[in-house]
């Protein structure tokens, strides 16, 4: 009677001890603060230079005549590009699109760029695609904000709802941005993109018009028609116009980047660094330069980036810039952080014990 009462008794202890802890867990949560980040100034230049880029494209398409479709692009960025153009490669998400038209990206790279202790004149090898200009753009800022030395080169054909109306390509809203001295950094150079790299599922006639308007550009035109040749060259024009590449950044899911390689679907977005990357005849140039240590920032799967960074997916309400989690840090009040974990100690031990002894009443 004495050995059940003691048990019944410690089993109380317990629930009470269980029910304390989580007390104390909610209080900790209830009691976190949002503090700025160590790289909050810097986050913050970067964005608001791309809200500043952003409304500069936005009223060069409307210059244009470009119309903007405000039940596509809801929040009516001139971002946003068509379903299906001369120049469209493949299908793409527009609520992915929609997402990425957010200054805050501009943070995020950023924080990522700062993490893999990035420094100023260091120069990083950078590849762009049409289909996410407003990525591009976030890379061009934090480069810009970070002094970084990027060596780029873009290609033109987009996915759907990127910047695939032929009259306004990417490398037209970067040749924009440039001449207007908000960025001092643009492509070198530019392909066609699309099947093989050499826009082989476009239109010629357009393609051609607009590889054009890149060579007025002054930009040096990617024509290789062997894929490993191209990616090969294409590294090759990074060491030597970067020397040493301190990271590679990739927009967008070309092949020239990812390669055709089926561990290409294993890379997650943001920063990677794998040691353990093997190269074949189907690599591209994310798994080459992680073959030889470089450390890659990947931005595809934009959604899970957003989230990751606790950015809104596809927002209806205007962005409000330095609300978003990445700017922040979240601190914890460490007196009731050590009294949980006390607690929590005391429970295991208790545990233990209880079971120890049930166990001991089982042997002979």
């Amino acid at each position: 009677m004495i050995s059940l009462r003691k048990e019944i008794f410690e089993d109380i202890i317990l629930v009470i001890l269980a029910l304390f802890l989580l007390f104390f867990l909610s209080i900790i949560e209830t009691k976190s603060i949002k503090v700025k980040d160590k790289w909050y100034e810097e986050k913050l230049q970067a964005a608001f230079l791309m809200e500043e880029c952003l409304e500069e494209v936005k009223c060069e398409r409307l210059r244009r005549n470009i119309p903007i479709n405000k039940e596509i692009d809801i929040q009516e960025t001139g971002l946003i590009g068509c379903d299906i153009t001369p120049i469209t490669t493949t299908s793409g998400s527009l609520e992915a699109k929609r997402t990425s038209v957010n200054p805050d990206f501009a943070a995020v790279v950023v924080d990522m760029m700062k993490n893999l202790k990035l420094k100023p004149k260091d120069s990083i090898a950078v590849n762009f695609s049409g289909s996410f200009p407003a990525l591009n753009i976030a890379v061009l800022c934090a480069s810009e904000v970070l002094d970084l030395n990027p060596v780029i080169i873009s290609s033109i054909g987009a996915s759907t709802w990127g910047a695939n109306i032929p009259e306004f390509t990417y490398i037209d809203m970067e040749n924009l941005l440039y001449q207007k001295g908000l960025i001092t950094n643009r492509s070198l150079a530019v392909s066609r993109g699309g099947a093989g790299d050499l826009g082989k599922d476009m239109d010629k006639e357009t393609i051609d018009a607009i590889v054009e308007r890149a060579r007025g550009y002054g930009l040096e035109i990617i024509t290789e028609e062997n894929l490993k040749v191209n990616i090969s060259k294409r590294y090759d024009f990074y060491v030597r116009k970067g020397k040493n590449i301190k990271a590679f950044i990739n927009v967008g899911g070309n092949i020239i980047s990812l390669g055709t390689s089926p561990d290409t679907t294993n890379f997650t977005p943001g920063i990677i660094v794998d040691k353990n990357v093997k190269i074949n005849e189907k690599s591209g140039l994310i798994q080459l330069f992680l073959f030889r240590n470089t450390p890659v920032i990947h931005l595809l799967n934009i959604k899970k980036l957003a989230l990751d960074y606790g950015l809104p997916v596809d927002p209806s309400l205007p962005i409000v810039i330095g609300d978003s989690d990445v700017y922040y840090t979240v601190r914890y009040d460490t007196t009731i952080a050590i009294l949980t974990f006390c607690l929590s100690a005391l429970t295991i031990l208790l545990l233990g014990k209880k079971k120890r002894e049930k166990n001991d009443c089982y042997k002979f």
